[in-house]
């Protein structure tokens, strides 16, 4: 029986792009809310929410990969790029997934506990955060570059229908 659900593998290389800018983009702008404390809940607000798209798109670019996994002409070497690419794109979802949580948790838990952080240990925090973001941001480029190497050096191609044979 036939999916009546297209396969989304002509997508994928659009996808990537937006998680990509989103999710190096979010860290700038907690960079900016720390730096610019008399704005930092709006800016930090923007920050959680191109976390959550960016994260949202990283599990989309998955899904697309996984449909052009499905297409692509399987060799040896072009097995092994896939493997690689999935699995860096794997650990740099988590990764995101992890960092949104925390910075969710940062943002909402001075509404749970009715009051504010001390403004010590908000900076303290949110420059830890910063740091364990240089990680997404390293594991992200990794992955884009595996994916890069896929389509420049493997020549794969998200086809819009299965390539002929």
């Amino acid at each position: 029986m036939e999916s009546a659900v297209p396969p989304f593998n002509h997508i994928h290389p659009a996808i990537v792009h937006f998680p990509i800018a989103l999710l190096t983009v979010a860290p700038l702008l907690v960079l900016v809310g720390l730096l610019w404390p008399s704005q930092r809940r709006g800016v930090h607000t923007a920050a959680l929410i191109l976390l959550l798209l960016g994260v949202g798109g990283l599990i989309l670019a998955l899904i697309t990969g996984e449909a052009v996994e499905r297409f692509a002409r399987a060799t040896p070497a072009l097995l092994a790029g896939v493997r690689d690419h999935e699995l860096a794109a794997q650990w740099t979802t988590l990764i995101y997934g992890l960092l949104g949580v925390a910075f969710a948790v940062l943002w909402f838990l001075p509404l749970l506990r009715k009051r504010a952080l001390s403004r010590n240990l908000e900076a303290a925090l949110l420059v830890l955060w910063l740091l364990l973001s240089t990680a997404g941001v390293l594991a992200m480029g990794r992955t884009g570059h595996l994916g890069g190497h896929l389509v420049h050096d493997l020549h794969t191609h998200a086809y819009p229908e299965p390539p002929p044979n």
